[in-house]
């Protein structure tokens, strides 16, 4: 067993100020769990130098943790500036330098290199990025956040009876050979033709609706189908939650929702309490609030512990959702929480001329 320093601190001060041997220390310090000749090295290291301290220069010289193989992994381990994407990992530096991979992992952690995971973001031309811009800054202006309280923001999520996972985390130990591990072990099933199912809901400063099915799993939303789900469902939901009718309705411009007759329905039954799809930033989850924070974090409680176990059926699916859709939509102070990023995340994407933001927010 390797001493301690306070170890080292104590068998110093009984060898000077007491006078004892190696024997007596490690007799009377059985605790130490170290052998007699551990002490015996240690003593003599303290006369010879008066202290227990590592000589300096002493033990095996760096080889490969050097600051030239320093410099080099630093080199190859990040993308160039001008050419995202043109690293190269641990595994496949180790051979170019000569060093061995758990060594480029130490001097990527001496250098204080940091790893950060890749984000999906929609691909963004030149011309959605001025629209974005454009748009961003026009409802930067348009509401205050006095205004947050009566906006209510509508979307749509597809839920499938397939597990999404994690290939990083997929994995599966064993003490014996791939051939002797079960195969339902081993394997994860997917279904390319898994069917899905498409939820609606209403978020606003006074909670989340009730989850709408959409259409059911077979029916493709189009406008004359999200025109029928407008009416009998969201305008009645938020005319609910603000008995008043003093809300402005916000949704994304998504091909069901631009579509002449639901933009015309809107300005003959909200007037100017809507955004218009010509006013919502093209390519914009990250400013739907249902998009950055809800959506998300009602999937991850529908497919809790489930693994690689697949949904059986539509039913079943519902019923999951129903059934955690109360947990995440009663909590106001994260929801509140999630309202108030929608005019600071305009405003970003007004700042970052129209480019992901992802990066900006938590």
């Amino acid at each position: 067993m390797v001493l301690t320093e306070k170890q080292k601190a104590v068998i110093e001060n009984d060898f000077i100020e007491k006078g004892w041997n190696a024997h007596k220390i490690w007799q009377e310090h059985p605790s130490f769990e170290c052998s007699r000749i551990a002490i015996h090295n240690l003593i003599k290291k303290i006369k010879e130098t008066g202290s227990t301290d590592r000589k300096k220069g002493s033990g095996r010289p760096v080889t490969a943790t050097t600051e030239e193989n320093g410099d080099l992994v630093e080199e190859l381990i990040c993308s160039q500036e001008e050419n995202p994407g043109t690293h190269s990992s641990a595994r496949k530096i180790a051979p170019q330098i000569s060093i061995s991979r758990s060594s480029v992992q130490r001097l990527v952690v001496k250098r204080k290199l940091r790893c950060y995971k890749r984000m999906t973001t929609p691909q963004l031309t030149d011309g959605c990025r001025k629209r974005r811009t454009e748009r961003a800054s026009k409802l930067f202006r348009r509401f205050t956040m006095h205004s947050i309280p009566r906006l209510v923001f509508q979307d749509e999520k597809d839920f499938s009876l397939q597990v999404k996972t994690n290939r990083q985390n997929n994995r599966v130990y064993h003490n014996g050979p791939k051939t002797d591990v079960e195969p339902k072990r081993l394997f994860s099933e997917r279904n390319k033709q898994s069917v899905k199912v498409m939820v609606s809901a209403i978020f606003s400063w006074k909670g989340v609706s009730q989850p709408f099915f959409v259409g059911g799993s077979k029916i493709k939303v189009n406008a004359e189908s999200y025109l029928k789900h407008l009416k009998d469902k969201l305008i009645p939901a938020a005319e609910t939650m603000y008995p008043h009718n003093d809300f402005t309705f916000v949704q994304d411009s998504a091909p069901s929702h631009r579509a002449n007759k639901i933009q015309k329905f809107l300005k003959e039954k909200l007037k100017s309490r809507f955004v218009k799809n010509t006013d919502w930033p093209p390519s914009s989850p990250d400013c739907n609030p249902l998009d950055f924070y809800f959506w998300d974090r009602v999937q991850e409680r529908v497919f809790e512990g489930r693994h690689c176990t697949p949904f059986q059926s539509v039913e079943e699916l519902e019923a999951r959702i129903k059934e955690v859709w109360g947990e995440c939509a009663t909590d106001l102070k994260e929801i509140r929480k999630a309202l108030k990023q929608f005019l600071p995340r305009l405003q970003a994407v007004e700042s970052k001329d129209g480019g992901s933001i992802k990066t900006l927010f938590g």
